[in-house]
């Protein structure tokens, strides 16, 4: 990082990285979250899971198989 410019020390690439996995792993867990939610929420019976065939529409013919 500090070769390419994007830190000036090794120090200031280690926190840049110690950030960019913070806010990845942030993402991730929010993700787990919201799909957690949805899960519950079909099992309730609060929000229905489509097929492929509802999803898609009149494009369901591009459907391969």
């Amino acid at each position: 990082m500090v070769k390419k410019g994007y830190a000036n020390t090794k120090s200031e690439a280690i926190r840049l990285a110690i950030i960019n996995f913070s806010d990845r792993h942030a993402e991730v867990i929010m993700t787990e979250k919201k799909l957690n939610k949805i899960d519950a929420q079909i099992k309730g019976g609060k929000r229905k899971l489509l097929n492929a065939h509802e999803a898609l529409g009149e494009h369901v013919r591009y459907l391969k198989g």
